[in-house]
């Protein structure tokens, strides 16, 4: 359950600079981490998932910077 991450699309999103700006400041500022996240963070857990949860079956893992546990 990946939370906003750093992708680029805002900035293809909102051609307008200030605006793709504003956007991603009021997303940070939700996040508990006040940052979004990066794509090698979204495959740290993909690869946890993956690999080392052998054992893991229906579980969600939010990778969204705290922001579901507000």
């Amino acid at each position: 359950m990946p939370g906003p991450i750093d992708t680029g699309i805002l900035e293809k999103a909102f051609p307008d600079k200030d605006a793709a700006a504003q956007m991603r400041g009021h997303a940070s500022g939700m996040v508990p981490m006040k940052r979004f996240g990066t794509s090698e963070e979204i495959a740290k857990a993909v690869l946890f998932l993956g690999f080392d949860a052998t054992f893991t079956n229906g579980a969600e893992l939010p990778v969204d910077g705290g922001w579901s546990q507000l």
